[in-house]
């Protein structure tokens, strides 16, 4: 570690705090998710913070690859009883740490519950050990329960899609808010009510009164800025439309992030290269973009962090009493 990582890590801030949780998910495969996971921990860790990148992409992980990383134990290990989470910890050349997974493996994509339990018990305590500021979780493509479920127990969440794959972003949305109520009716957020007389978009909610989620829009393969902006509002107009019930309106906080651009030969190069695209030009648009969308995660940081308002365990156990609910 050169002088200047050194003189960062000496200005990091108090690390005693329950870490932020992101988790980035999109209803199909393809559409960037791994490169904008690695650049939002790039990003994060060059602002001063700690962060942790998980590859849960389980059984199609690859993130440790496209970071040149090499570690020693992954989640299979964890998952075969050779490891603990904290031996899975993988240092990485950007300053942040990896939790690889590894590609190929059906047993990891098809892990069954009490594996998933265990998974999500084990980062409550990396969690609130306060090792790390953030932990982003490169979660797995599409709308199965697992990847909601995952997702929901964290402090945002980012659904990345593209132009081209519109229905599918807004196909996450639905599911995320199906599942959300699934669970809501399974004591999920008990003490807190997810649909209010007054819907959080009139009434400027940071998080909303339900501790659920935050859910983030990134538009992905862009023409222009502009572009992202007008397909993020004509699908949120849709949502709202949609999810609005008799008893009140949809309150899951939802934001758009930004745009990134189109870029396939850039992000190819990095790939080949195994870097970050912003390490490999911080000033290409692509790492421009990416950069506006953490500088907006990093700038809502000390409002209203929903960890105060319902930890990574509680959720965690609210989880785990929803699919024993639904077994029985």
């Amino acid at each position: 570690m050169n002088i200047f990582n050194r003189m960062r890590d000496l200005q990091r801030p108090d690390i005693k705090k329950p870490a932020r949780t992101i988790s980035i998910i999109s209803g199909k495969g393809g559409v960037g998710k791994t490169h904008l996971a690695i650049n939002l921990a790039l990003k994060f860790y060059r602002a001063g913070r700690r962060v942790l990148l998980v590859d849960t992409d389980l059984g199609s992980a690859n993130a440790d690859l496209r970071l040149g990383a090499s570690p020693t134990m992954t989640l299979v290990d964890f998952y075969t009883g050779k490891a603990d989470i904290e031996c899975c910890l993988t240092n990485t050349d950007y300053g942040f740490q990896i939790i690889a997974g590894k590609p190929g493996e059906f047993a990891m994509a098809n892990l069954p519950d009490e594996q998933i339990i265990r998974l999500l018990m084990a980062f409550e305590q990396l969690i609130k050990q306060g090792t790390f500021t953030d932990i982003i979780f490169d979660l797995g493509a599409g709308i199965s329960s697992r990847v909601l479920d995952f997702a929901l127990v964290t402090d945002e969440i980012i659904i990345l899609t593209t132009p081209n794959e519109i229905i599918h972003g807004y196909a996450s949305l639905k599911a995320c808010w199906s599942r959300f109520l699934s669970m809501q009716n399974n004591e999920y957020f008990k003490k807190r009510a997810s649909l209010t007389k007054t819907p959080y978009y009139l009434r400027g909610d940071y998080q909303g009164e339900s501790g659920a989620p935050r859910i983030n829009f990134v538009l992905n393969q862009v023409d222009n800025l502009e572009h992202g902006k007008k397909l993020y509002l004509a699908m949120t107009k849709i949502a709202k439309d949609f999810f609005f019930t008799t008893e009140g309106y949809w309150n899951l906080p939802m934001r758009y992030l930004g745009g990134i651009p189109c870029g396939f030969d850039f992000l190819k190069r990095a790939e080949r290269q195994r870097r970050p695209a912003m390490a490999l030009n911080p000033h290409h648009e692509i790492s421009q973009a990416v950069s506006n969308v953490a500088d907006i995660l990093l700038e809502k940081r000390a409002i209203a962090p929903s960890y105060l308002k319902r930890s990574f365990g509680d959720k965690v156990r609210s989880v785990v009493r929803t699919w024993a609910t639904a077994a029985s």
